[in-house]
């Protein structure tokens, strides 16, 4: 039997007229072989990465499920969205995460790929008639973006240390660093207004955006995160390491590499 059963993951949040919209349009795709899962942190709150686990978790305990979409509430997928992104990762073997491209309500993009990852998240926008062919990426926009259920396996759930921000980005460089690429498939589209799941945060909230971009910042950037974890161990300190490495470096020129 042919497993082609996605598994569609929303966060939701308190606005109700948004998910009825979001649910009715997965109804009224053309792809139909789905099953939604809400996370409702209404009453408490566990933000975006929490709940998208949470949800990864529950889809992979059903061996039907071939791919992970990744749904905003406020994100709404045209008819023909899924089954595009879908029929994408079947035909592309080495990507792992299919994002469509983001419109507003006036079909003026907002997310057409990806640029600066940091501090903030740049987005590649361009008029929607210059997206034609799909394209790759440096990082997928978590408000829609399918994952390959093998590449889930292979990397694992997203970094919970990031509550709220930055674990898209995160979740994709990851991808990337294990030979998997990220696609933006222009005939799949979305319609989702910038920054809107921005516009009324608490101060709470800030606050954990702030945490998430440091954080981000410690593994990605500076490197930090990373040479804590790896200088952990008897007998391990950073100048020990570099001799270590430059007497390889110098062998491996003695041998021709």
């Amino acid at each position: 039997m042919t497993h082609n059963k996605i598994w569609v993951v929303i966060p939701f949040y308190l606005d109700d007229e948004a998910l009825l919209k979001c649910v009715d349009a997965l109804n009224s795709g053309t792809y139909r072989n789905f099953e939604i899962y809400i996370r409702d942190n209404s009453n408490d709150n566990i933000f975006f990465t929490a709940a998208i686990n949470q949800g990864i978790r529950a889809g992979l305990a059903d061996p039907q499920v071939s791919d992970f979409l990744v749904l905003n509430q406020d994100c709404f997928l045209e008819q023909d969205a899924l089954a595009a992104l879908k029929a994408h990762l079947d035909q592309f073997s080495q990507c792992g995460i299919a994002c469509p491209l983001q419109i507003d309500d006036q079909r003026q993009v907002t997310w057409g790929g990806s640029l600066d990852a940091f501090p903030a998240g740049k987005h590649y926008i361009l008029p929607i008639d210059s997206f034609e062919e799909p394209f790759e990426t440096y990082w997928a926009n978590g408000a829609c973006m399918l994952i390959r259920r093998t590449a889930v396996e292979e990397i694992g759930l997203l970094d919970k240390n990031m509550r709220f921000i930055c674990s898209d980005s995160d979740y994709s460089f990851t991808a990337r660093a294990r030979g998997w690429e990220v696609h933006v498939v222009p005939t799949a589209r979305a319609e989702h207004a910038l920054n809107s799941s921005a516009s009324n945060a608490s101060e709470e909230l800030t606050r954990i955006k702030m945490k998430d971009v440091l954080y981000f910042y410690d593994k990605w950037i500076s490197g930090g995160l990373y040479s804590s974890i790896s200088l952990e161990g008897q007998g391990l300190d950073l100048n020990t390491i570099k001799i270590r490495m430059n007497a390889v470096r110098k062998n491996l020129q003695r041998s021709g590499g």
